[in-house]
Parts: structure tokens; sequence; C-alpha cells
């Protein structure tokens, strides 16, 4: 008998240790007759705030729209130059650019894939930006001191990107806490992910907390009153509820993510792929479980086509970066100060997603990292 395909992603298994308090979740959100901006949706944002140590989150309706709020919360001149990583989800540049910001793409570290501190320096230098938004990208922490230290060096504003590292660690503390505010995405594949689109951000500053609330809502204050442009971007009470659900779970989920990171860095030593690093003296929320493909034996798009004869799924995260985005070659200026990028070139050639989900099985781990070996003659 075939043995059975590993999918990339599978969100059922994860799903079915919380079917009965979804459907009660679903049952009382229907049966209260309220659908947005109810006491759901307040009660996740308290909880959530609460989960991250900090103040207050604002909901919002998904992960761009919170990065949008959050530069707009932080009340950004027109046309401010905000440093990102090149290589990371285009997310995060539509959100600059939707939040009416120009993007200046800065260099990763080889060894983690987030965005380097002195590339920062550098392109904040260069371009006179005035804020910077640090993506944990995979689950893997930004250098939080380095970007911190830049950033008051300079006297920038500093947005933390946690969509992909709810529950990742920079020491003790939660990633999310270290900068002015921080962003999240709880689209369905989120390590805390909703059944739909959701999002919020997070802080300490009152105003900041204010303003996003009204931006959300049309800039009203009262109510059909605009005292300033704003958006319709609401989380809804069914999704607030769904996710109070998750959140509960969310930290055991991410042991269970570290846990299969762990076999799959056991099973593929030794092998060609290159592996990123784990920061010390921080936890990684293995969001996905990304590694780089040498260009040798047809490189990546072999190795994908291997697995996936062998009933194995994989993505790419992420195929262009984002100076090579050929939206942006009609204007040159959005990514004024360009430096040397060549390594997020590489790396957007090279990487390669493998299967990693909460049920996934250990041994479902070993034949991947099995078919890995074979690939390569091991």
């Amino acid at each position: 008998m075939a043995d059975a395909p590993i999918p990339f992603g599978a969100l059922s298994p994860q799903l079915a240790q919380d079917e009965a308090a979804l459907r009660a979740a679903f049952e009382r959100v229907l049966g209260r007759g309220w659908f947005l901006a109810g006491p759901e949706v307040a009660a996740f944002e308290e909880e959530f705030a609460a989960w991250l140590d900090l103040p207050w989150s604002v909901s919002c309706a998904n992960g761009t729209d919170a990065i949008v709020l959050a530069l707009a919360a932080l009340d950004l001149p027109p046309e401010s130059r905000v440093v990102l990583p090149s290589f990371t989800a285009p997310p995060c540049y539509h959100g600059v650019l939707a939040a009416g910001c120009i993007p200046v793409f800065a260099e990763v570290e080889e060894a983690y894939g987030t965005l380097d501190p002195a590339a920062v320096r550098r392109a904040a230098e260069t371009t006179g930006a005035r804020a910077v938004l640090a993506v944990h990208l995979y689950g893997q922490p930004c250098d939080m001191d380095g970007l911190r230290a830049v950033c008051d060096d300079l006297g920038l504003l500093l947005v933390e990107d946690c969509a992909q590292a709810h529950g990742a660690l920079w020491g003790e503390r939660p990633v999310g806490v270290f900068g002015d505010l921080a962003c999240f995405s709880f689209y369905p594949t989120k390590n805390l992910g909703a059944l739909g689109d959701a999002g919020a951000l997070a802080g300490r500053g009152q105003e900041q907390r204010d303003r996003a609330r009204q931006l959300r809502q049309y800039g009203e204050h009262p109510r059909y009153v605009c005292a300033m442009p704003g958006m319709n971007s609401r989380l809804d009470e069914l999704q607030a509820a769904f996710l109070r659900v998750r959140l509960a779970r969310l930290d055991a989920l991410n042991e269970e993510r570290r846990a299969l990171a762990g076999r799959y860095l056991e099973g593929l030593a030794g092998t060609p792929l290159g592996l990123f690093a784990e920061r010390p003296g921080t936890r990684h929320a293995r969001h996905l479980f990304a590694v780089r493909v040498p260009d040798r034996q047809g490189g990546r798009d072999a190795l994908a086509r291997h697995l996936r004869d062998q009933g194995i799924g994989s993505a790419v995260h992420y195929p262009v970066a984002g100076h090579k985005q050929p939206m942006f070659s009609l204007r040159r200026a959005d990514v004024d100060g360009e430096s040397d990028l060549s390594l997020s070139e590489r790396l957007a050639a090279e990487v390669l997603s493998l299967p990693l989900w909460p049920g996934l099985a250990p041994g479902a781990v070993d034949r991947v990292c099995a078919a890995v070996r074979g690939f390569y003659g091991m």
C-alpha cells in the first residue's frame, strides 16, 4: 500500500481538538444576534493584550490592515520612508504603500533571514527614513536589541510585524512588546489563526490606541462624524469568538511546532540543504520550516518535484524579493536608497518550505527527511 500523501499544510487535524468549543462559540454568537463590535471582539482584544503583556490590542480585518493602521496611528507624514526587509511577504510592502508611505528595502542577516540592523542604519541614513518595519520571518525573532539601538540612535519609530511569530520570545518576553506598535495577522494558517481573515495591532500608547480605533471605522468620532480619513477594517464577532478558543491552546500548539522542527533539524543534518539558525537567547515560533536549496541537481524546483512525486507537499516563501517586484519597476523612487540586496535575491531563489503543522505525525517528518536524503543520494 502506498504511503498516504503529506500535504504542505492541513488545518483539520489541529482544529479537531477544538471542534466542540468552536461550535459552541458559533452558537453563542448566533444566539446573541450581535455580529460586529460586540462583546466577543472586546473580550478577545482584552485577552490577546493580556497574553502579550501589553495594555491594549485593537482588532481589525486582516494583517495587512494592521500594518496600515499602525503606521497611520503613529501619524507619519505623507510619503515617509519606512525601512523593511526586501526578503519578506508581499503584504508587508503593500501595507506600507497603503499607509501612504514609501518602502525602503534593506538586507537581512544570512544566518537568520531577518532584518540586519546595520543595513537598517545605512538605509535610514541614506533616505531620511522615519520608521522601521521589523518582520519576524518564519517565526524567527529579529535582532530586537540591535534594531532598538539603531532606532533610538536615529530617532526612528519601530513597528514589529508579528504575523508569523505568535508566541516567539526575545529573551523572556514575547515579540511585539519591543516596538512602538506591533501588528498581527490571524489568517487561518498562522500559529494563531481564525477561520477566516482577521488581524490586530497592539501597543502601550493610549493616543495610538484611540487613533487606531477611530481609523478602523471611517475616522468617525462620534458616530457618523468623520474627523479624519479612515477605513472599514473591523473584526467580526464570530472570528473573535473563534480566536478566543484558539488562543487558549496556542502555547501548546507552538510547542508541537517546535518539536516537529527539532525532528527536521536532526533528520536533515548533513544534507546539502542550508538550515536557518535559531537565534541564541530566543524562542522560535516555527510558523514555517524553510530551507535553502543549493543550485545543484536542478535546485529547488527539482527537489520540489521529487517531493511531489512521493506525495509530499512544499511551498516557496517567497519567490520574489521585494525590490524585484514588477510593480516597483515603474516607480524606482519607491525603493530609493536601495543598496546591495543580493542575499535577498539568493534567498528568494533558494528557499523551500517543508510541511510543518500541529497534528503532523513525527513519522511524516521522518518520511520528508528520507525523501530529501534520497534526492541527494544519501
